[in-house]
């Protein structure tokens, strides 16, 4: 084998040299796999099977893992081949280096190096040809650093805040001197009368927009800032007296040695200062600093202005930090003045530009001083995954001419394509400038000198200024002494490095915004932290609320509002990387060891692309880290991940660990906060038995126990080439192996009859088996295919309408969404499908691991693996929490790859929750046959244990057994071009279903097997669950034989007896009823009920109004009484009936199959008026006491039931008020003595009453009947 040979020369040093040396020989064969472009497209590229393809560059990246941290590379040795040309389709547009570059990547994770990756670009371009490789060899030099690697950065124990009651928050909007006179503070209620003026103060810490990365310098707490006081020098503070300072604004500038730039504040439009009175504190006022005397060795004259225009006005992906401001479309051409004077020399511009043109190539052409230039943008193309623009920045240089206006004209040609636009995002100009005052405040610098000595600054024109200050330190400003020569005023500065200056002219200067008074605080002081709850102040509330639960599970749990963090943090600036560098504190002080540095952070409000509320959609947010990427719509991105990555060196690189599990509860109101911890609770033990008109008749809702805690659904979407099918199928085998007591339930869209309609292809049968799986309860749904904000698959297998209509809110599962965009929370115009699972305060899901933005169909798959490797695990023998399973997940992937597909995936939800996985065993010692056979009598043993297989002899509840046939051999359709039929394997049929008492850890289970079995002989399957109110459990078994009959069966000819109800047992036929009631079956039969479904008819059928065509069958409901195979019942909620008279019949088979039908009849009247039928008392006629009953429409409604009494006189003898909650639509007897209100037994008679009920909504209705009172 031919290898070309590269010898690769490169040195590594961190801080000195003390590292010993190992060389390391790798040789690998490289194997590359298909992936898409992404879920909803046909491009295919090459990916390396280790390694991953790079959305941003689209390179196959191969990746190998390296044990150490510092490296070089002294050989690299390579083959290759051509591409194909079907391999070469989907590069046609794209440019790759000449050459091959390896390079390494670090992956930490709480302060521990986990992983030091090789990575290789393995598609090169050459002389127009491109090449992949096939396998490689590298020399790698090993290198250990001795020195300690860890940053450990010192945070202050104390705030300035937490000391004194008077602080003030100011606001400013732009740099410049601000003054703050004895009027403003009166006004404010800062002062009410005269004060010592040394006991005004004022801090602040405005470094702008704060760098992403950890090791960069951020600011740490306010610090106290230098002001101007002018009290007439009596020492007080008094009307007429006044201070001033400097201000910078929210943008921050930059100085590369040749020019300036500005980083715009993505979070902020507004800077802030903090106003403190307090007569302890030692004041910060301005020195004077008399520098005339030195010697100087340069005079400067001139200076270089900057100026720019960043205009932020729409964001056209809705994702991405950038914005853009004026639109080139119906107006082509703008003209930007600037304002420079006294130009000289020439000055720089920079301009960054955008254009959307789909076909052919658009210019524009910027213009200044006469002298214009062409700036060509190529087209974007015309698909959906196609770029929104392409973005340009031109620079270039330009001779200034001071005798006309210092304008910029910016034109747009659209190249006659008509639907194409430009778009600005920024000019920056840096102009050489003569120093001559122009403006009152006036602003300048001088640059630094390799002389380090003093410069001589002449400022013209400047007879008007009073003060010259050097504002480059904000904590050390200088008042300098200068002298005057007619216009010309001259004073020196140490030419150290880059300073800055503004002469001061009078003193009419604006003032700052008043903000609010701040309290005290000190969240430096916090230690010892498992989780912090981060929270705007008008949920404050809730949050505590929240905090309490966790607490009482034995978290330390702090809440502190988001402001809190800016005050501290990035002082008073709204900035995601405050709340970083907030959990930062503790990660650092901490070491970064992982078992003291807080475990979980919520971030308890909704987030938006729009940080900085520039349309003005005022919710309620936290921020939400923003991609840069902001044209892309697939590498754009919006991700909390950003708050999470705490380790030295990190920022948001894709290899970066989490070091926290972060979540985001995304309400937008205190109503929506505050039923979102109501969810939460309902999802652990506490208020677990409340008894509300949420939950009154659902048969869930009574525990927030439940066998539905060992079941998983599986969903897959029916397109691609069956590629969704066989990632389910990954799945379920996944479970099979890391959880094999889990009984998955797979709904594979292709298994289902697609049917046209007039608005497109639709999978009735799938949606509604999705929407009743969910509604029966899950621990966990996962949906694997193509989707969006408002839903899956292009089907519509699941909707809005249907998710706001769950009701499960004692059963909630835990979603994974491998789909695009279907939790995408941060466009405030919209609520997306995954938002409201999270919001239906009804039901829903307690959280989901889901996607904020378009995503890979490959890298989806492989994240969902990795999802499955943690999920199960248990920690200290308890499942993890959602916190946990996030960060395990996705450390696996980044481990696995640096694909940034990943970051496109949130936790919505509490981190902190626990997952609801049965923390203990259900276990069988034994059965009384090896073989079951139908119709034969099986006896199941068993125990409940502990994780260490010891009995849980105090252990007393239920517990709940499933008994599968064998497992069902099923088929999809191949219903789209390009599927197959391809197989399946589900447990489906039931045989028995049923509960027994567990005593002292002890349990057994007693029951006949239905006629209907299959009689091949093969593995059943056993799953068990079981609660005692405070734990749960669960088993299984599948070695357990099944098949034949028993043919000494004792025979049995008479079918169920039955009995039904609508929603409790008071129902009686011909009541009413709303449009969704519970249906109640009770059945009874000697030898049990057949669920299994195997024999044609046998079915518990369900049909409504004759409708035989669309009966529905109800096998999977009926769950036999405790303790008995014989009796049982069937709750099953109906959805949607019309208003009107209605026929239900049901037929029910027992295990010999004999059938039994039995039949109800009611009325529906709709719910949103009261309705009232069947008022009534008894007995009547009476003597001691009767009871009044009524019917109504209202279940699970709170009713004030107001009865009065009458005699025949028509005077009011008797008040009865009483509150109740119906489960069903006949209300429970309300009971009267016969005694009036004073107590008193009523004579003999005939009397009136009048009964009204009025519901929480106001509606009511009334009934007047008469009754004979006996002696």
């Amino acid at each position: 084998m031919n290898y070309c040979k590269v010898v690769i020369f490169s040195f590594v040093f961190l801080g000195t040299n003390c590292f010993s040396q190992k060389s390391i020989r790798v040789q690998k064969q490289i194997e590359y796999q298909i992936v898409k472009w992404t879920d909803n497209s046909d491009i295919k590229f090459l990916c390396p099977e280790n390694g991953y393809f790079d959305q941003l560059t689209f390179q196959a990246v191969y990746q190998y893992k390296l044990p150490f941290a510092d490296y070089e590379i002294t050989s690299f040795e390579f083959n290759e081949r051509p591409l194909t040309y079907n391999e070469k389709k989907a590069y046609s547009s794209i440019s790759f280096a000449d050459k091959y570059l390896p390079s390494f990547r670090k992956q930490e994770q709480n302060s521990t190096l986990k992983n030091n990756l090789l990575l290789i670009n393995c598609i090169r371009s050459s002389n127009g040809e491109l090449y992949i490789m096939t396998d490689f060899k590298a020399q790698i030099v090993k290198k250990t650093n001795h020195l300690k690697r860890f940053k450990n950065s010192t945070f202050k124990n104390q705030s300035v805040l937490n000391n004194g009651a008077n602080w003030y928050k100011l606001s400013n909007f732009e740099s410049g001197i601000y003054k703050v006179d004895y009027n403003y503070l009166i006004s404010n209620s800062i002062i009410s009368s005269e004060i010592p003026s040394n006991s005004i103060h004022l801090f602040s810490n405005n470094k702008g927009l704060l760098s992403p990365v950890n090791d960069d310098s951020r600011p740490d707490d306010l610090e106290q800032q230098s002001i101007f006081v002018f009290d007439g020098g009596d020492g007080l503070f008094s009307q007429g007296d006044y201070i001033l300072f400097y201000l910078n604004g929210p943008d921050r500038i930059n100085f590369d040695g040749q020019n300036f730039s500005h980083t715009k504040h993505i979070y902020s439009d507004s800077a802030y200062c903090f106003l403190n009175i307090d007569n302890s504190r030692i004041p910060n006022n301005l020195d004077s600093v008399n520098n005339l005397s030195q010697t100087f060795n340069q005079t400067i004259t001139k200076y270089k202005d900057f100026n720019y225009l960043n205009e932020d006005k729409l964001n056209l992906l809705k994702s991405g930090s950038q914005w853009f401001g004026d639109v080139f479309d119906l107006t082509n051409n703008y003209i930007y003045p600037f304002p420079f004077n006294y130009c000289t020399d020439s000055s720089h511009i920079k301009l960054k530009l955008m254009s959307k043109s789909n076909y052919s190539t658009a210019y524009f052409y910027p213009s200044i001083f006469g002298v214009s230039r062409i700036v060509p943008i190529n087209s974007t193309g015309s698909s959906y995954y196609s770029d929104v623009g392409r973005v340009v920045i031109e620079e270039f240089d330009v001779l200034n001419n001071p005798n006309v206006p210092y304008e910029l004209t910016l034109e747009y040609s659209n190249n006659g394509a008509p639907s194409s636009k430009g778009y600005l995002d920024y000019i920056e100009i840096n102009c050489n400038r003569e120093l001559v005052k122009d403006n009152q405040d006036f602003y300048f610098n001088v640059l630094s000198s390799s002389s380090l000595n003093y410069s001589k600054v002449i400022l013209d024109n400047s007879s008007s200024v009073d003060m010259i200050w050097d504002i480059t330190d904000f904590k050390d400003v200088k008042n300098l002494a200068f002298t005057k020569s007619n216009e010309e005023l001259t004073f020196l500065s140490y030419s150290d490095t880059l300073r800055h200056f503004v002469a001061v002219s009078g003193f009419n200067f604006q003032s700052p915004t008043f903000v609010k008074q701040v309290s005290n605080q000190n969240l430096h002081g916090f230690s010892n932290v498992d989780m912090v709850i981060i929270s705007p102040a008008e949920f404050l509330t809730a949050a505590e609320e929240l905090s309490l639960l966790h607490q009482n599970e034995g978290l330390n749990v702090v809440t502190v509002s988001d402001e809190q963090i800016y005050n501290e943090f990035s002082g008073g600036l709204v900035d995601a990387t405050a709340i970083k560098q907030f959990l930062r504190m503790f990660y650092s002080r901490e070491n970064g060891n992982p078992l003291t540095i807080p475990k979980y952070c919520l971030l308890f409000g909704d987030g938006s692309y729009d940080n900085r509320n520039i349309l003005g959609h005022n919710k309620n947010i936290l921020p939400i880290f923003e991609s840069s990427e902001s044209v892309s719509i697939v590498n754009t991105y919006a991700s909390d991940d950003y708050y999470a990555i705490l380790a030295d060196g990190a920022s948001m690189q894709n290899t970066d660990f989490l070091n926290i599990g972060i979540g985001r509860l995304v309400v937008t109101t205190l109503l929506e906060a505050n039923e979102m911890v109501q969810k939460i609770k309902n999802y652990t033990q506490e208020d677990a038995n409340s008894m509300t008109s949420l939950n009154c008749n659902n048969p869930m809702t009574n525990s927030i126990y439940g066998d539905w805690r060992n079941k998983v659904v599986l969903v897959s979407d029916d397109e691609d080439n069956n590629a969704y099918f066989n990632d389910i199928e990954i799945m379920a085998s996944k479970i099979k192996v890391n959880k094999r007591s889990i009984n998955t339930i797979k709904i594979h869209s292709d298994a289902y009859v697609q049917q046209s309609s007039t608005v497109g292809e639709r999978i009735p049968d799938a949606e509604a088996a999705i929407n009743q799986k969910v509604k029966d309860g899950a621990l966990l749904v996962n949906y694997i295919g193509h989707g969006g904000e408002t839903g899956w698959a292009h089907e519509q297998i699941l909707t809005v309408p249907t998710i706001q209509n769950w009701d499960n809110n004692k059963a909630l599962p835990v979603f994974m969404t491998a789909t695009c965009e279907f939790g995408r929370f941060d466009d405030h115009d919209r609520v997306s499908g995954g938002e409201y699972i999270l919001l239906n305060k009804d039901g829903g899901g307690i959280g989901l691991f889901t996607t904020t933005r378009l995503v890979y169909a490959t890298p989806n798959e492989w994240l969902n693996r990795f999802f499955y490797d943690t999920v199960f695990d248990f920690v200290n023998q308890k499942p993890q929490r959602l916190g946990d399973i996030y960060v395990g997940t996705k450390n696996k992937f980044a481990q696995f790859s640096a694909d940034k597909n990943y970051r496109k995936f949130a936790l919505l939800g509490d981190p902190a929750i626990r997952f609801a996985i049965p923390e203990l065993k259900v276990e069988i010692d034994s059965f009384n046959r090896d073989t079951v056979n139908a119709l034969s009598e099986v006896k199941i043993y068993g125990h409940l244990s502990d994780n260490f297989e010891n009995t849980l002899t105090n252990f007393n509840g239920k517990v709940y057994l499933t008994f599968y046939d064998k497992e069902s051999s099923l088929s999809t359709l191949g219903t789209n071009p390009g599927s197959d039929n391809l197989p399946f394997k589900m447990w489906k049929n039931v045989i028995y279903k049923g509960k027994s008492s567990a005593t002292n850890g002890e349990f057994s289970f007693t029951f006949k097997v239905p006629k209907d079995i299959g009689y091949d002989y093969g593995f059943s399957r056993i799953s068990l669950y079981a609660e005692d109110g405070t734990l749960d459990a669960s088993g299984y078994n599948d070695s357990l034989i099944i098949g034949g009959i028993d043919t000494t069966a004792s025979l049995d000819e008479q079918g169920p007896d039955l009995e039904l109800y609508l929603n409790d047992e008071n129902f009686v036929s011909g009541g009413i009823s709303n449009a969704n009631p519970l249906l109640i079956v009770s059945a009874f039969d000697e030898n049990g009920i057949n669920t299994v479904g195997n024999g044609i008819g046998h079915d518990i059928e369900l049909v409504i109004d004759n409708d035989y065509a669309n009966s529905i069958v109800l096998n999977d409901y009926y769950v036999a009484d405790l303790d008995t195979y014989k009796s049982g019942r069937i709750n099953f909620e109906l959805n949607d009936i019309d208003p009107g008279e209605h026929n239900i019949k049901i037929k029910v088979w027992d295990n010999y199959n004999n059938s039994s039908l039995s039949e109800i009849n009611f009325i529906v009247v709709e719910d949103n008026e009261l309705e009232l039928s069947h008022v009534l008392n008894f007995p009547n006629p009476f003597t001691t006491n009767t009871a009044f009953y009524f019917e109504h429409n209202q279940n699970c409604n709170f009713l004030d039931v107001s009865i009065l009494i009458y005699s025949v006189s028509g005077k009011v003898v008797k008040r009865i008020n009483k509150r109740i909650l119906n489960e069903g639509f006949r209300s429970q007897g309300i009971s009267w003595n016969g005694k009036d209100d004073f107590n008193e037994v009523l004579a003999r008679g005939v009397y009136v009453y009048n009964l009204r009920v009025t519901n929480e909504q106001g509606l009511s209705a009334d009934k007047t009947q008469t009754m004979f009172l006996l002696k």
